[in-house]
């Protein structure tokens, strides 16, 4: 009995001793629980929402055999065999700001740690690594920074690992192919790298496989179809390349489908919506892939989205694309697909099923013809329409107002017609593209009526009229284009008005007149102005120092005129300024030496004068253009400018008026000489002989610079050349004179000729002496340097608009003169008395006499009144009172055909008659 009650006690012992054991070590490792969550909220920095505000009000309390943390805010204790250990930390969503302690890898039972949705910052603990229990890891859309601790490869039980959109760099470890238990690893949005992702087959179990948005390099690998289970598979926006493996496409759970941004190549396998059957979502945006796109899409009954933009995809857009009719989303432009005939129309037909489709792009296309009538019977919830970029015909359907459009792009197409009066129905739209078409008529008003329009484009069509002033409705208006149409009128005051217009405001290449309107100074917030090719005077308003975020503003080619305002010393933020073929006086701002930003300063061609600065970015030649401006001085020596005249001290006042006096007196002195001299030259001197200074200088108009006058004939352009002879071409061009834009003739000599020189100083001399309804008015000259620093030579003439005589008389089939109609007549006999009345003039009339020496129908222009003019005076000779060497019958001068016979017997040139001219029959 005693052994029996011994062995009783020693039993009760030993359990009171486990019990006791097993309290303190419950204990101990709940104190470890709390100490990790209290680690946890000492390093939060900011808790906006208060969610651990409870954690403060349970933390001191002194009893740990309660596992009071378990009712804290966002923690959970659900684990049975341990009671008050902690198996859930999930604060998703709180607005939490701080650093993950490293002791949260003491929760040894911890199941799930959700963290997301957060602004945590610094690394992944790698000693979570050290919680074998944990199922989901979910720390998305955070700051973390870092690499993805290797540790985390002994989670074997993970199945969610979900790091998206944080800061995370390196490599993904390899030790993760340890966790075959993932469903869903999620790792978008980061900085990640690398190249070898091969051993990421071995991920057999995943659902979700979400690599986009990072930097990973290479191929697909070939092991990625082990992935069987697959319903969303994204390696999107990344930098893979090569071809995709077809056992990919045998993976038939996929869903959601997504390639697009990489570098991927090859052609799609003609039987993919067979074998993804299922798919929603196919995605291959801006690859290379090429080949057709493939017909059996029409048999993936479940898909909502197809995006093949922005490849090679050629061939015909199959015709039962949308048959199944729950397709939303078709964007498929910007590849080379085509529709030649109508039968290339016909996926129109079967998208009419598609009840649900609200985007369509088939942009940047071979689309051609005209339009299918039955783009009417598209879906009534259709919103976004591309069609631009390819050769569509015809007017603008006008059933594309029933849909309820956001945004229309017909742009670079060949629609012709006007623009709908009833665009304005289109209330819920905010962008409109329809440049670059043959839109004619003018800008509806109807269009203001569009309240929610952010981006209006109606740029290179023909459009005319003037401006509507209901645009100025358009509250949310952003970005407006109207350039390279035919618009008048000035420009609107009301759309100077829109607080919202920021981006873009361009007018530029049309015919608006009239003043800047100063309400421009509201555009307070607009980056980009170009009013450029109007025909736009008056001064630059003061108020354009208001739109202080301008980074390029052009208003080049206009008439312009006054000082460059001083507000435009507010602009700091241009990057691009060109004011550049106006009228614009006085100098040139110092200021704009520090617009460090500046890249490209145009001012040439204007009327500037002063000093140029020589700081700031007028040092540098490829930023700065000022030519054209000849009253301009100083600067860099890249500009060649002449030098200003310095100021000099205040001691050398008295000085300085001395030289001044002396100067004076000097040049009236020189100048009485001079006066007297040239009177005795002139009555003394003989006529013939001609100064190598151009005589013609003296009596005509100051002389037009080179580049003014390869301003005026752009660059001296073919298309602007209207006749050529034996010393050099004649080119039309446009000349400021007084006010005005004067068409004029510019006869540029060919100085390699030989007797070329000789021929433009006998010109000049012979222009200068004369003044006669019916000989070409000569306006001024041009000698000096061209461009390369040669030696250039040319007259400005009257330009007579009706051409020669030769084209009237002899006009072909192959000539532009086919237009002309015959002269009758009376028509020949009143230009042949003009002809001989400008001929009388020449020899009886001025003195000395002038023989023109080269009279022929193509040297004779006839004016809009049909009235006849002489022109080219080349060969003209001056006669003078001394008998005339006779002439060499080896040198002979003028046209085969008319010649005077005088020539070929050496004699004295004489008077050409009237019967001299003569004229060929025509029929």
């Amino acid at each position: 009995m005693a052994i029996k009650r011994t062995w009783q006690l020693w039993l009760l012992s030993l359990l009171t001793h486990a019990i006791l054991l097993f309290t303190a070590s419950s204990q101990s490792i709940n104190g470890d629980d709390l100490s990790a969550l209290l680690a946890f909220k000492s390093l939060i920095r900011n808790d906006p929402r208060e969610v651990l505000s409870s954690w403060d009000a349970i933390s001191n309390a002194t009893n740990m055999t309660t596992p009071v943390f378990c009712r804290w805010t966002g923690v959970s204790c659900n684990d049975r065999r341990h009671p008050g250990r902690v198996t859930t930390l999930n604060l998703s969503d709180a607005g939490l700001a701080g650093t993950i302690s490293q002791q949260l890898g003491n929760l040894t039972l911890l199941r799930v740690l959700d963290l997301s949705n957060n602004s945590l910052d610094g690394d992944i603990p790698a000693s979570l690594g050290g919680c074998p229990k944990l199922r989901a890891m979910k720390l998305s859309t955070n700051h973390l920074s870092g690499t993805i601790p290797a540790d985390l490869g002994q989670l074997t039980k993970l199945a969610v690992f979900d790091v998206g959109h944080n800061n995370l760099t390196g490599d993904i470890p390899k030790s993760l192919s340890n966790l075959t238990t993932l469903a869903k690893f999620i790792v978008e949005r980061n900085f990640i790298h690398g190249q070898d992702l091969s051993w990421m087959g071995n991920l057999t179990s995943l659902i979700h496989f979400v690599l986009e948005g990072n930097s990973f390099t290479g191929n697909i690998p070939e092991t990625f179809g082990k992935m069987v289970n697959l319903i969303y598979f994204s390696v999107q926006n990344n930098h893979l390349e090569g071809h995709v493996p077809l056992s990919i496409f045998n993976i038939s759970t996929i869903r959601f489908f997504d390639l697009g941004f990489n570098r991927l190549s090859g052609s799609l396998p003609l039987d993919v919506g067979v074998k993804l059957p299922r798919i929603n979502r196919f995605n291959t945006l801006a690859n290379h892939f090429e080949g057709i796109i493939p017909p059996t899409f029409s048999n993936a009954s479940a898909l909502e989205t197809l995006l093949l933009r922005g490849n090679k995809y050629h061939g015909l857009i199959p015709r039962k694309i949308g048959i199944h009719g729950n397709l939303k989303v078709l964007m498929i432009g910007d590849n080379s697909l085509q529709a030649t005939q109508s039968s290339g129309w016909e996926f129109l037909t079967s998208l009419t099923n598609s009840s649900s489709l609200q985007m369509l792009d088939v942009g940047q296309n071979n689309l051609a013809g005209a339009m299918p009538i039955n783009i009417a019977n598209l879906s009534n919830e259709l919103s976004w329409i591309d069609l631009s970029g390819n050769q569509i015909i015809g007017t603008i359907p006008s059933d594309l107002w029933k849909f309820k459009l956001t945004s229309l792009n017909l742009s670079y197409n060949l629609f012709t017609g006007t623009l709908p009066p009833d665009i304005g129905r289109l209330p819920r739209i905010n962008s409109i593209y329809i440049s670059h078409n043959r839109i004619s008529g003018q800008i509806p008003q109807s269009l203001g009526n569009i309240s929610q329009l952010s981006s209006l484009t109606l740029s290179n069509n023909f459009l005319d009229g003037s401006i509507p002033i209901s645009l100025g409705n358009l509250t949310k208006l952003q970005y407006l284009d109207l350039s390279g149409n035919a618009l008048m009128g000035r420009i609107a005051q009301e759309i100077l008005t829109i607080p919202s217009l920021t981006k873009l405001l361009s007018l530029s290449n049309n015919a608006l007149s009239g003043s800047i309107p100063t309400q421009i100074g509201l555009l307070s917030s607009l980056i980009k102005m170009d009013l450029s090719t109007n025909k736009l005077s008056g001064a630059i308003p003061k108020a354009i120092g208001s739109c202080v975020q301008l980074s390029f503003l052009n208003f080049q080619g206009n008439l312009l005129q006054g000082q460059i305002p001083e507000s435009l010393n507010n602009l700091r933020s241009l990057e691009i300024l060109d004011l550049s073929n106006n009228n614009l006086a006085g100098p040139i701002p110092f200021f704009l030496a520090n617009f460090t930003l500046l890249t490209n300063l145009n001012l040439s061609f204007n009327k500037l004068s002063g000093p140029v600065p020589n700081i700031g970015i007028f040092r540098n030649a490829t930023i700065v253009s000022i030519s054209g401006n000849r009253m301009l001085c100083g600067g860099p020596p890249y500009l060649q400018s002449p030098l200003c005249s310095s100021e000099d001290s205040d001691q050398a006042s008295v000085h300085r008026l001395h030289i001044l006096i002396f100067c004076i007196v000097g040049t009236l002195i020189f100048s009485l000489f001079c006066m007297t001299a040239y009177c005795f030259i002139k009555t003394r001197m003989k006529p013939n002989i001609i100064d190598n200074e151009n005589p013609f200088l003296y009596e005509m108009n100051e002389r037009i610079s080179y580049a003014e006058l390869q301003a005026a004939t752009e660059s001296f352009s073919p298309a602007n050349l209207i006749g050529s002879g034996s010393f050099g071409n004649v080119y039309i061009g446009n000349l400021l004179i007084g006010q005005n834009l004067v068409p004029v003739a510019i006869k540029v000599l060919n100085l390699n000729q030989r007797g070329a020189s000789r021929s433009f100083l006998s010109e000049c001399d012979a222009l200068r002496r004369i003044r006669h309804r019916n000989l070409v008015k000569v306006i001024t000259v041009c000698s000096g340097l061209d461009q390369n620093g040669g030696e250039f030579k040319a007259l400005v003439l009257e330009f007579v608009c009706n051409g020669s005589l030769d084209e009237w008389l002899h006009a072909t089939s192959t000539t532009t003169s086919t237009s002309y109609r015959k002269l009758n007549l009376v028509e020949r006999l009143h230009i042949a008395v003009d002809v001989a009345e400008a001929l009388e003039y020449l020899h009886h009339h001025i003195e000395p006499p002038i023989v023109h020496c080269d009279i022929k129908p193509s040297n004779i222009l006839l004016d809009d009144d049909m009235v006849a003019h002489v022109t080219d005076f080349g060969l003209a000779k001056i006669m003078h009172s001394e008998p005339c060497i006779q002439s060499s019958s080896l040198v002979i001068k003028g046209t085969i055909g008319y010649v005077p016979p005088e020539y070929g017997a050496g004699s004295q040139l004489r008077g050409v008659a009237v019967g001299n001219v003569y004229w060929k029959k025509t029929n």
